[in-house]
């Protein structure tokens, strides 16, 4: 595919008179190349980028399905050491590894940047990192991060400046991409409100619960055990909008309600707000039957996040059929509606107050019913994994 390049428009489109000229002009290698890649839905994915929890764990249930999936192929899979271990993933693919020599948040701004035309060529890329290559190529970026909305307010820290550099990678990359994919309603507004890009553009496409969840096939009925006090669960690793600071204001506020008997977090106890809390337990992350089994046991989840583009554990809880517990903010009214018990976002004594109102309803034997939601979410990875390609390579 290296021997000719397509150029593309600021829409993205492909220039089709421009694939015609190169069919009638090359050689028969050339000719072959181009038929194989229209006619069997060649494309490329670019994940050198992927970064966080959720985003790793979303590409392990979609990278499988996505090199099985009948009808496409997938020519070439750029990745980096960070995520080396889905080279076992790859099938037929070719890898191209890259190995970062220089800081990651450096190499991101390059890679997007100044070395994209690497990426130049015939065929769709497929790019799992949110970032937006610099590249002539018919390209789809499937963005998973909240951070890359434009905030209302600024902050001056490093955490802040690291988003910002991807704000501006975006904003100046984005006329590169031909198409977008995001998970909800809310994340494809926040997108085009804070880019100016028109919603046409934005395709949405939800996910079902990971497929380790999927084939443990674990429900929860309403029948609880009989107990003075409830077990929660939060998991999630240790990234400041997951809010677990919001805890630490326990100690701070005496006479607050906190019929808790066991909270469960899967950060490293170096990192636990409540050192000394007997109720409050600190595992570090947790592989999937260790999952499984807290998910087993646990009487709700609690879900402190105060930004997410998706929510896989709230995805998680209403498939298991678990109630939840959550901040009053517009992903979690998107994704868990009516049956959700919420709190006031950073209000210690809100969420108090909602894990009694949680106790009171399970004592007198309420349970959420998820059904209307699930309704709206798909049933398996194949059928996401179709939705994208179609996207990709249209």
């Amino acid at each position: 595919m290296a021997d000719f390049k397509l150029e593309v428009t600021d829409s993205g489109k492909k220039n089709w008179a421009g694939l015609l000229w190169i069919w009638l002009t090359s050689n028969w290698k050339s000719r072959i190349q181009v038929e194989v890649l229209f006619l069997n839905r060649l494309f490329r994915i670019h994940m050198t980028n992927i970064t966080g929890a959720g985003a790793n764990e979303l590409a392990m249930s979609l990278l499988p399905t996505l090199f099985r999936l009948k009808g496409s192929s997938v020519d070439k899979v750029y990745i980096s050491k960070d995520v080396y271990s889905y080279d076992r993933r790859m099938g037929k693919a070719c890898v191209v590894m890259y190995r970062r020599i220089m800081p990651r948040s450096i190499s991101r701004f390059l890679e997007c940047t100044l070395f994209s035309s690497k990426f130049n060529g015939c065929s769709p890329i497929f790019v799992l990192g949110d970032l937006p290559l610099r590249c002539k190529a018919p390209q789809t970026v499937f963005v998973q991060t909240s951070h890359l909305l434009k905030p209302e307010n600024i902050r001056f820290n490093l955490g802040s400046l690291k988003y910002s550099v991807s704000r501006f990678i975006f904003s100046v990359n984005k006329k590169y991409v031909r198409a977008f994919i995001v998970q909800t309603d809310v994340m494809r507004d926040g997108i085009s409100n804070s880019y100016g890009i028109n919603k046409n553009k934005i395709h949405v496409i939800p996910q079902p619960v990971p497929s380790w969840l999927l084939d443990s096939g674990l429900r929860r009925s309403s029948q609880r055990k009989e107990r003075s006090k409830l077990r929660l669960f939060y998991p999630a690793a240790y990234y400041p909008h997951k809010n677990h600071s919001l805890l630490s204001q326990l100690r701070k506020q005496e006479g607050l309600p906190w019929p808790v008997e066991n909270l469960v977090l899967t950060i490293d106890e170096s990192l636990n707000p409540l050192k000394g809390m007997s109720s409050v337990h600190c595992t570090g992350q947790l592989p999937s039957e260790n999952m499984i089994a807290e998910y087993s046991k646990t009487d709700a989840l609690l879900f402190l996040s105060s930004m997410e583009s998706f929510g896989f554990p709230l995805v998680e809880a209403m498939y298991i059929g678990l109630p939840i517990i959550c901040p009053d903010l517009p992903y979690a009214r998107a994704l868990c509606g009516t049956q959700a018990i919420y709190f006031i976002p950073s209000d210690i004594k809100s969420l108090c107050d909602s894990i009694l109102v949680l106790k009171n309803r399970l004592d007198q034997g309420w349970f959420p019913d998820w059904s209307e939601q699930l309704c709206s979410l798909p049933d398996d990875w194949e059928s996401v994994a179709s939705q994208m390609v179609e996207v990709v390579c249209k």
